[in-house]
């Protein structure tokens, strides 16, 4: 290369990187981008393809509103014409040629492409029946070998070619390398040429993250739910420096240097601050979506601001038997009474935390607060008994119920986000009871989110879950699900209410207390002291024409009749019971006093499940069965690895880390049907089930813990064999 040429080729490089800077800046503004835009970030990306690949040749095509194919952009190698300003020239009139042609669709390579949403690899294309050679004759550019990949966005919105291996005059070919290459750039570049194209379609900050992380040449780093951050690290940056600059360190490497994620890898006034501030060198820099980054610093600062003892100290010395003294503002900060904080920080770290219940127990001396945690109860605070009664007083006032009454029982519901600005939506069931030495509260935190998640997130075996899935699209009957008091029996039932769901079906609900509101659902709430009750709902339901009905809970014997006649009057009906089995389901209807005829017409499945602990995956530890373990195993998963929880930082050093369902489903067949009609015993009942392909919920559990997901310890806590 020439002195003159390798000058120009820095300016080049030089020029490129000022206007990559611009182009990034646009970017992270997130204002809308030109088709000067789309052309600058489109040359930079295919010069770099072209060089990576060895090609001679790259072209970008697109569906037009025409329904034809467009050539919209193409970019000829400079080795095609080096030094040699004419040749050069003459290639940018092949270019502006290009651009005028159309293809029809389903046309040569490309339309095949375009309409398989395939990648396409010909290394002779002349002799390719599917190559269209009316292009060449145009260009007078001869196409020998070719490799398309098409653009998919939400659909596909067109294809990328690159022609030619260089040198043209070896025999080389386009490699599988090339290929995943191309695919890479066509599935980050597909929904920006797509925004310029639409400019309604919007991006979004993991989108963008993901393609200027290509564009950069950086590593994208998707930042986890369960993202654990180093506690050491994120205190020695520090609250304000991270919140500052919104750069998440990730990890040490060495003594001063760190790994740091970060939203825009070339802003280099911010990365440059930050290195000043921490004192700290950046040896790796990262690409997140900045939303994450943001979650996860304030999340830790949430909940390291708690400071919840402090809190219990001051209202220990603050309050004293004196409900009056209770503060009715509805929002908290940091200058709230001590009372209204405590309440507050309470809710926040419990749900932080991951729990599903908040236990406020009164004792003699103490005041315990308790959180359930993946199905197990945990200490999380002690309180002098002195600051029951204010604090009890604020949770009532939050639950909007009587703050004078404390020999009753009381039930209301908490709207968290009206009490808090700390943006966490969630609501809490609130049950209230006098106890010896006061009352306790109990708050069942309704997370909103769960209610999303669908069946195959159950925990279904996918025996239990075709079974399942075919059986809640009947037409009628009845749909049971039982097992103890938090054992997932609501939830589940909410996943196969959203399975259904659809806007030809009328679905109508009668729960106590209504746990989570459900779009296109009609949901009522009990209310037992005005007469409102599940017999009554039932009756209102039958007479507004539904198709599907779900009853809260069946616990008496009115309840259980009108269910029963709605099943078998063309309605199909979900419900719950509290039996420790399927089986013995069956004989509870009975024992009620609902006529065996009636049971065996009207059944249609019952669901028992429970709720088993899933081992960490950070740090479960494999082991050596014992002989116990081996004969449980012997007609599940025998010469399986089993694992025992260990604990780590990720799983507060529990070993275990969420929680997933196990299952036995009972479906009724003319001998468990004759059964019922002579009142079998449920264990009669239950060997029919057998051999009617019920599978048992033990060893539903044991086939759990042969894959790894939890322990045998687990299963033999909650499941009897």
């Amino acid at each position: 290369m020439s002195k003159a040429a390798a000058e120009r080729k820095l300016k080049s490089t030089a020029d490129e990187k000022q206007v990559l800077n611009n182009l990034l800046k646009i970017l992270v503004s997130k204002r809308e981008l030109t088709k000067k835009d789309l052309e600058t970030v489109l040359k930079i990306t295919f010069q770099k393809l072209v060089e990576l690949v060895q090609a001679q040749a790259i072209t970008i095509y697109s569906v037009g509103k025409d329904n034809h194919i467009h050539f919209t952009h193409a970019y000829f190698s400079e080795e095609l014409y080096k030094d040699d300003d004419k040749l050069k020239e003459a290639y940018q009139k092949k270019v502006e040629q290009l651009r005028k042609l159309t293809l029809k669709r389903g046309q040569g390579i490309v339309g095949k492409v375009i309409e398989s949403s395939e990648t396409y690899i010909s290394l002779d294309a002349q002799n390719d029946p599917n190559f269209f050679s009316g292009v060449d004759g145009e260009t007078g550019f001869q196409t020998k070998s070719m490799i398309t990949v098409p653009l998919v966005t939400d659909e596909v919105i067109g294809a990328i070619q690159i022609i030619n291996k260089n040198p043209p005059d070896s025999p080389g070919l386009f490699t599988e390398r090339d290929r995943q290459l191309l695919e890479e750039v066509s599935d980050y570049s597909a929904m920006i040429i797509q925004k310029v194209q639409r400019p309604d379609v919007k991006m979004g900050d993991a989108e963008l993250a993901y393609y200027l992380s290509r564009l950069t040449d950086h590593d994208y780093y998707e930042i986890a739910e369960d993202f654990v951050a180093d506690e050491k690290l994120i205190n020695l940056v520090g609250e304000k420096n991270l919140k500052k600059f919104l750069i998440l360190p990730i990890k040490k490497i060495g003594t001063q240097s760190v790994e740091i994620a970060i939203s825009n890898p070339v802003d280099f006034d911010r990365i440059d601050s930050f290195r000043w501030a921490t004192k700290l060198e950046v040896a790796k820099i990262v690409v997140s979506a900045e939303s994450r980054i943001k979650k996860v610093i304030e999340s830790f600062f949430k909940a390291d601001s708690t400071d919840i003892d402090e809190v219990a100290a001051l209202v220990g010395s603050e309050y004293g038997e004196e409900v009056e003294s209770v503060d009715l503002e509805e929002d908290v900060d940091e200058a709230s009474t001590p009372i209204v904080q405590l309440a507050n920080r309470i809710i926040e770290d419990a749900y932080t935390r991951g729990a599903s219940d908040i236990h406020v127990e009164p004792f003699e001396k103490e005041v315990l607060v308790r959180y359930r945690v993946d199905g197990v109860c945990r200490v999380a605070l002690k309180l002098p008994p002195n600051s029951l009664k204010a604090l009890i007083s604020r949770l009532k006032i939050m639950s909007g119920l009587n703050i004078a009454e404390r020999r009753l029982p009381q039930d209301g519901r908490i709207k968290f986000k009206d009490f808090t600005r700390t943006g966490i939506d969630i609501d809490l069931r609130v049950a209230m009871g006098p106890m010896v030495f006061g009352e306790k509260v109990v708050m069942r935190i309704l997370d909103k989110t769960s209610t999303s998640v669908g069946l195959d997130k159950m925990g279904f075996s996918e025996h239990n879950l075709a079974i399942y899935e075919k059986l809640i699209k009947s037409p009628y009957g009845m749909v049971l699900h039982v097992g103890p008091t938090g054992s997932g029996k609501t939830t589940t039932l909410y996943a196969a209410l959203n399975h259904i769901n659809d806007p030809a079906i009328n679905i109508q609900t009668a729960e106590d207390p209504v746990e989570y509101m459900l779009f296109g659902i009609n949901q009522m709430q009990m209310r037992k002291e005005i007469g409102l009750t599940f017999s009554n709902a039932l009756r209102c339901y039958l007479r507004q024409d539904p198709d599907v009905i779900l009853v809260g809970e069946i616990r008496d014997l009115e309840t259980a009749e009108i269910a029963i006649e709605a099943s078998l009057t063309g309605h199909l009906l979900f419900s719950t019971l509290h039996t420790n089995d399927a089986a013995g389901t069956v004989t509870r209807f009975l024992d009620m006093g609902i006529q065996p005829f009636l049971v065996s017409s009207s059944l249609l499945l019952v669901c028992a499940q429970r709720l088993l602990r899933r081992l960490c995956p950070k740090c479960r530890v494999p082991y050596d069965d014992s002989e116990e373990d081996t004969r449980l195993l012997e007609d599940s998963a025998e010469g399986a690895t089993l694992f025992k929880a260990k604990g780590c930082e990720a799983c507060n050093g529990s070993g275990y880390k969420g929680r997933i369902g196990s299952h036995e489903i009972l479906t009724m067949n003319d001998a468990i049907k004759e059964a019922v009609l002579r009142s079998a015993s449920s264990e009669e009942i239950r060997d029919m089930a057998l051999k009617n392909e019920m599978v048992p919920i033990f060893k539903d559990s044991l086939e759990k813990a042969a894959k790894g997901i939890t322990s045998m310890e687990e299963v033999l806590r909650l499941v009897r064999a």
